[in-house]
């Protein structure tokens, strides 16, 4: 069980880079690099919506705002990508966890 990193340029007004570790154990951690900010939230709480832009991650509870949603707009390949480690990641706890 190893964590996978990805890094990605977010779609807006100014772009922004987002450093992005997926962990097998079940939490995502976004660090938004020219804003200096870091979040935890687990997969449960992460889900991808279409937006005018592009693809929204959205983070309904984080560690850092308990009670906001955090959102972010990628381009379309880089959700799929994302969601597809996000998706190989929860599959590989559960193969460990049913192995247990």
């Amino acid at each position: 069980m190893l964590a996978r990193q990805c890094s990605y340029t977010l779609q807006g007004a100014e772009p922004l880079h987002a450093h992005i570790v997926v962990n097998p154990t079940g939490l995502l951690e976004v660090d938004i690099i020219e804003r200096n900010q870091h979040f935890t939230s687990e997969f449960e709480h992460v889900y991808f919506k279409r937006g005018e832009q592009g693809m929204e991650l959205v983070c309904e509870q984080c560690d850092e705002a308990p009670q906001q949603q955090v959102s972010l707009t990628l381009q379309r390949q880089d959700a799929f990508e994302l969601y597809q480690m996000i998706d190989d990641a929860k599959q590989e706890l559960e193969c460990l966890l049913c192995d247990l």
